[in-house]
């Protein structure tokens, strides 16, 4: 391989294991207690949130298939909706740092049930 293609293989390398380090959340993150199930046989740690810096991080522990994550601000409001596989994606970010200080829920919905909880300060 010529010396451009080297760089270049060198170059992407760093950049995916920068990518792929911003993925885990900060240390000095809260947990959000989630209520509820996704699933009947689903257990308490199948599914885990935080609120950490400028995002929420959501954690998968298995699939659950399609899961609609949605958030609400205080005057329940949707902020925040998208739908996730589970099989693919075991892990999902939500930049918050666009956000108004206040309370906020969290909801996850599968067919088989759902879980929510709430992050952030009363106003």
């Amino acid at each position: 391989m010529n010396a451009k293609k080297l760089l270049l293989i060198g170059l992407c390398a760093i950049c995916f294991a920068a990518t792929a380090a911003s993925d885990d959340p900060p240390s000095g993150i809260e947990q959000i207690l989630l209520h509820g199930r996704l699933d009947t046989s689903a257990g308490t740690g199948d599914v885990e949130a935080y609120i950490g810096g400028n995002n929420v991080y959501i954690y998968f522990n298995r699939n659950f298939g399609d899961v609609t994550i949605t958030l609400y601000d205080p005057y329940n409001s949707i902020v925040y909706n998208d739908v996730v596989d589970t099989f693919v994606q075991q892990q999902v970010i939500i930049p918050i740092s666009c956000l108004a200080d206040g309370l906020y829920t969290i909801i996850l919905e599968t067919q088989n049930g759902f879980m929510e909880g709430e992050f952030g300060d009363e106003q």
